[in-house]
């Protein structure tokens, strides 16, 4: 008789995200900047558990061809940040998390998650985010001294 495989039992920890520089319609991740979030997470657990690592990745929107490896709509991996915070037993604990882009203009899936650990050594995966976001430029100034640069003066001829 075949008996089915061990299931691991849920984790009582939740997380939610927060994106303080978010506008009202979405949020952007622009260009060059730092883009800022935090993790808030609550262990209604009865022992400790330990936030190991916090990271994300970009995909794509565009559907998939049949039979393509689920990897292919990666369109760039995010910074990992390393942790090793505990948070105890019936508390709640929030946890910065940034990262930057550099890439072109376009609408993508960012999946952020936090990789969790509890005391029995048993390997969590929570996701805190999984929505569309958009990549966009910084936004220019007339104020902004590079604009007004003469690339004409960047190759001044040396004096002889």
């Amino acid at each position: 008789m075949l008996k089915s495989p061990p299931t691991t039992p849920d984790l009582a920890v939740s997380v939610d995200i927060k994106f303080p520089d978010a506008e009202v319609f979405g949020v952007k991740l622009v260009n060059g900047r730092p883009t800022q979030s935090v993790l808030d997470f609550t262990n209604n657990e009865t022992e400790p558990v330990q936030i190991s690592l916090i990271g994300g990745v970009l995909t794509t929107l565009q559907p998939l061809p049949p039979g393509a490896h689920p990897s292919m709509a990666i369109v760039r991996n995010l910074t990992s940040a390393r942790y090793g915070i505990e948070i105890p037993a019936g508390t709640q604990q929030s946890l910065p998390y940034a990262f930057t882009t550099d890439m072109n203009p376009q609408d993508l899936r960012l999946q952020i998650v936090a990789i969790v650990q509890s005391q029995e050594g048993l390997i969590y995966q929570l996701q805190a985010y999984n929505s569309t976001v958009s990549v966009v430029e910084a936004p220019t100034s007339i104020f902004d001294p590079q604009m007004y640069v003469d690339s004409s003066l960047l190759f001044l001829p040396a004096n002889r």
